[in-house]
């Protein structure tokens, strides 16, 4: 990729991401506070826009109760 970001998999990614916080129950705001992320960077990911880093995966996948392949499977 040369450090080109790949949109697609952003989508797809923006996409699971989404359907499991909403799996949770917690709107866009409760998740962010609940990983301890900021709301603009969860929008951000969740319209596949964003280019998360190892640190903010993590906190996603920990409040989702689960690890960094369960976040990341069938991609």
């Amino acid at each position: 990729m040369n450090g080109v970001r790949n949109e697609e998999l952003s989508k797809r990614f923006g996409e699971r991401f989404r359907k499991l916080r909403q799996a949770t129950g917690l709107s866009t705001r409760e998740f962010a506070d609940t990983a301890g992320i900021a709301y603009s960077q969860i929008w951000t990911i969740e319209s596949g826009r964003g280019n998360p880093t190892l640190g903010t995966l993590e906190a996603i996948a920990r409040a989702l109760n689960t690890d960094m392949p369960g976040l990341l499977k069938d991609l």
